[in-house]
């Protein structure tokens, strides 16, 4: 707009120095504004950062989409240097669109552009955050995945481990068994040669002077025979109790390969889930890409 043409508008003039507020976002918007000498900067905040959104100078105009819509304001105004604006309310601009065509041309104009880089720029700042999360993803779901077929690879290792752990606990359980029935006839034959050491002990006492060395002999024999029937059975108490623990250390040894089994089941079901995951983030990408073009 220029020199000329501001005398023919009717509005409030008003003075701001650089730093200034001329409305806050969120305010009810009731005017728009000319800039008639000056530079107006338009902020918003998004997360606590301010963003410029648009710098007018001279001749320019703002704030009209408050005014047109009766909508409380989209961003904050700013002076950046000493301004003189025109505030113009409803009826002013209405005055002023239906007598200068040309106005309202430029309105129309102005709206047209600013919508136009407004989606220009909408789609950028999608574009670029859906592709930055498009790479976090690919790169989460890579690691995911990684991780997850170590994790597979280790368990059905764990799990060939707790066979073959199974398997010797087994073999020696077996042993075990063999050397329980091999106490079995140790205990037999200690009671039979006791048997026998007694029988030799009467049969020397019968023979009177002649069967005293023998009764020695015999009485050997008993001695023997006692201590191999104790050390026998303390051993097959012990074989007992090793065979006792060996089952519980083969039912765990089990139970584990079991839930191994399991694990690598889920892990591979999770390779399956993660893999739809990169082909997300693939396509995030793909869109990104196209909402650039």
């Amino acid at each position: 707009m220029t020199g000329p043409e501001i005398p023919q508008i009717k509005g409030e003039e008003m003075i701001f120095l650089a730093g200034e507020t001329i409305f806050h976002e969120g305010d009810t918007g009731r005017q728009m504004y000319v800039l008639l000498e000056g530079t107006v900067v338009v902020n918003v905040v998004s997360d606590g950062t301010r963003i410029p959104v648009g710098k007018f100078a001279q001749g320019d105009f703002f704030g009209e989409m408050s005014l047109l819509e009766g909508l409380p304001r989209s961003g904050t105004a700013v002076a950046s240097e000493r301004s003189r604006l025109l505030a113009l309310d409803e009826a002013a601009f209405r005055e002023l669109v239906a007598g200068d065509s040309s106005f309202a041309w430029r309105i129309m104009k102005a709206l047209s552009l600013r919508i136009r880089n407004n989606n220009r720029e909408l789609i950028q700042r999608i574009g670029s955050d859906l592709q930055e999360v498009s790479a976090q993803l690919g790169d989460h779901a890579r690691g995911i995945h990684q991780s997850i077929e170590e994790i597979a690879v280790s368990a059905g290792e764990i799990e060939m481990n707790e066979k073959r752990l199974a398997e010797q606990v087994k073999d020696v359980e077996l042993l075990s068994g063999q050397i329980v029935s091999t106490l079995t006839f140790l205990q037999q034959v200690a009671r039979q040669t006791q048997i026998l050491g007694l029988n030799a002990g009467i049969e020397a006492a019968r023979s009177g002077e002649f069967g005293r060395g023998f009764l020695i002999i015999a009485e050997e024999i008993r001695k023997l025979s006692v201590l191999s029937k104790d050390n026998a059975e303390k051993i097959a108490v012990l074989t007992e109790q090793i065979g006792t623990k060996i089952g519980s250390v083969a039912a765990a040894s089990e139970d584990s390969a079991r839930r191994s089994n399991e694990q690598a089941s889920a892990t591979l079901l999770m390779v399956a889930s993660t893999g739809e995951v990169t082909q997300l983030a693939q396509r995030l990408g793909e869109l990104s890409e196209s909402l650039k073009a």
